[in-house]
């Protein structure tokens, strides 16, 4: 028995989040969404009452509504599940040593030798499962999975849902493994679904059964070695990663669904994105907008400068981007923006030609970071994002799936 891993997956948290805060909603479908008395909008998250009939995240409101009739809606607030998930991680730590956070509704630890047998491993996820209903509540639940790696431990955790505790050890495989889905893979998406298709592989079992070197020739790296090893239950080191982007997006409220509300959400999502870059020690040198005009009209453009952390320098990139946009089009529904081209401040190369007054403007920022991270997030502010300042449905904050906004840092 080797059982090195305790992977952690909140069913559905949003929802139950919000169950076990209004004792109303409980036993009830209930739909989390980004904010309530907009049709045009999906479910961020779905209660298992509301799965029940097909609603899933992703699903938008009108369709919800057809799906199951009773369901009940609840805008989304962000900062109480991460204020959440902040208390339910130290609360997991005091059992077991949390390895990494995933997301906020995943995260696993590595078990040392003496916790790794059968009983001692389940023991553990049981202790978690209870010191969850007793500090927490019991209508915040989470599926366990324990297996030989992270790998086979996710899929465990997905086994039995919700409130589950599966076990995966190396006598269970690959057999285990067979009633999962090619697309529930973690690193099997559309198009490597494609190409193993074409290499006659379109079950769980004709992937666990592919020899390690046909699955490197179809991923065409390393990649499909680490697939086979992992479907093996071999521990590995992580890949390392290396961030590459930074950005926000946002679906705009009726008030702001204008080219100058717009504009002005694009102002404020940069000067949110440029606080975060100057928190991480990251400089960009590339600016990507994306915006969606009505339902169905994509526009993007994209800009380039030398590697900077200045609000200033950035807001003027994306007016020089912004005046590019359609015209004569439906008004903008959503809003995007993205740093991309990231250097580390250890790898990042002053300008020789940077202006004093530039290097003077990027430690004024710093201040003026400190002090809404002190007094929150809308107190100092470049004047382009003012009337979306003023609107506290304008790019407020929210969780990405790779992604937990620090609160001090990123909070309203």
């Amino acid at each position: 028995m080797a059982l090195r891993y305790l992977f952690i997956d909140f069913d559905s948290f949003y929802a139950s989040v919000e169950q076990q805060r209004q004792p109303q909603l409980r036993g009830r479908p209930v739909g989390v969404v980004p904010c309530i008395g907009v049709d045009t909008t999906s479910c961020i998250a779905a209660s298992y009452e509301a799965k029940a009939f097909g609603v899933k995240t992703g699903t938008a409101v009108r369709e919800a509504r057809y799906l199951c009739p009773g369901i009940v809606f609840v805008e989304a607030n962000h900062a109480r599940y991460i204020e959440l998930h902040n208390q339910i991680k130290a609360l997991i730590h005091k059992i077991i040593y949390i390895e990494a956070v995933l997301s906020i509704d995943e995260m696993y630890g590595k078990l040392p030798p003496h916790w790794q047998p059968l009983a001692t491993a389940t023991k553990k996820a049981r202790l978690i499962k209870a010191a969850l209903a007793e500090e927490v509540g019991p209508y915040v639940r989470a599926s366990i999975g324990l297996a030989p790696n992270r790998f086979l431990a996710k899929l465990a955790s997905k086994l039995e849902k919700p409130d589950g505790l599966t076990t995966l050890d190396f006598h269970e495989i690959p057999e285990k493994l067979y009633p999962f889905e090619l697309a529930s893979i973690t690193g099997i998406g559309v198009a490597m679904q494609r190409r193993l298709q074409t290499a006659r592989i379109t079950t769980m079992q004709a992937l666990c059964q592919a020899s390690r070197r046909k699955l490197h020739r179809i991923w065409g790296s390393v990649e499909g070695d680490r697939m086979w090893f992992a479907l093996r239950g071999v521990d590995f080191p992580a890949a390392v990663t290396q961030r590459r982007t930074i950005g926000h997006s946002h679906v705009l409220p009726p008030r702001l669904r204008t080219l100058h509300g717009a504009h002005a959400t694009l102002h404020r999502m940069l000067q949110k994105a440029c606080r975060r870059l100057r928190s991480m020690g990251y400089f960009t040198g590339y600016l990507e907008v994306h915006v969606k005009f009505g339902f169905d009209i994509r526009w993007s453009s994209q800009a380039a400068c030398f590697p900077t952390q200045d609000s200033v320098t950035l807001s003027e990139l994306l007016h020089a981007v912004w005046s590019n946009h359609p015209k004569n089009i439906p008004n903008p529904t959503k809003v995007s923006i993205t740093f991309a081209q990231l250097e580390s401040l250890e790898s990042h190369t002053p300008s020789l030609f940077e202006a004093p007054a530039q290097r003077r403007r990027v430690q004024l920022q710093k201040t003026m970071d400190q002090v809404n991270q002190d007094y929150g997030g809308r107190t100092l502010y470049y004047a382009n994002a003012m009337e979306a300042q003023r609107c506290t449905q304008a790019a407020p904050l929210r969780i990405a799936f790779n992604h937990i906004p620090d609160l001090a840092l990123e909070g309203d």
